[in-house]
């Protein structure tokens, strides 16, 4: 996959994220599911539900190991929806 490719995925993947992502990612661990779901819904208020920013905003808030599992979900949904 090219650079370009990879980007333009990337974006894709941001602006159609699934609406049960954050339920999907945490499944194991429902208390840290809904945390992180009030978390969200926070950036989704002050910025707009369906914004970007929203999304961006949330993925700069969790640490290390949640970033780790966002992101083996979104690469997994990029290769899925190419």
């Amino acid at each position: 996959m090219t650079q370009s490719e990879v980007i333009s995925r990337t974006f894709r993947f941001v602006y159609n994220i699934p609406s049960n992502f954050i339920e999907e990612i945490w499944s194991d661990s429902p208390l840290l599911a809904d945390h992180l779901k009030a978390k969200f819904i926070g950036f989704c208020k002050s910025e707009g539900y369906a914004s970007a920013n929203a999304i961006l905003k949330f993925f700069s808030a969790i640490d290390e190991s949640n970033t780790e599992k966002y992101c083996t979900y979104a690469s997994n949904w990029i290769q899925q929806h190419n």
